[in-house]
């Protein structure tokens, strides 16, 4: 999503904080996602700060409980007819103290089996942290 909205938004910024799971594309064990955030943070020319929720503590994550509600509420009592109708209601979403939501459908068809390149794995840039070093670390232009 930074991506998308460009470099000029996190111009000034120290570095981005991603908070992610364990399980899927995300995980902590998955080299792929680290190769592509390494990549990211090359192309925004920052660092990024990631933090791995542990296994089956997903229910603590401050954007289920911070944005889920929002969203439901949103969708409340209307019928779901496409995904771009649900795009809307999603974007349309704001709060009193300045939640602003995004959306963006991904249309991409993406490639299972995918493997991080040789070169990564062998020269992986991830600075793990001290403490739990499995689940945090940063990745550096």
């Amino acid at each position: 999503m930074v991506a998308s909205i460009g470099p000029k938004s996190v111009r000034g910024a120290g570095g981005v904080l991603v908070l992610a799971d364990c399980g899927g594309s995300n995980g902590y064990r998955v080299r792929l996602y680290r190769e592509r955030l390494h990549a990211l943070a090359v192309n925004l020319d920052l660092s990024i700060r990631v933090a791995h929720l542990p296994p089956y503590c997903s229910k603590y994550n401050p954007i289920d409980h911070r944005l889920f509600c929002h969203l439901s509420r949103a969708i409340s009592g209307r019928l779901v007819e496409s995904l771009n109708w649900m795009q809307l209601l999603f974007s349309r979403v704001t709060t009193t103290v300045g939640l602003k939501v995004m959306c963006e459908l991904a249309r991409k068809a993406y490639r299972s089996g995918q493997k991080a390149t040789e070169s990564f794995r062998q020269n992986e840039p991830t600075i793990r942290d001290k403490v739990l070093g499995q689940f945090n670390y940063v990745l550096r232009p």
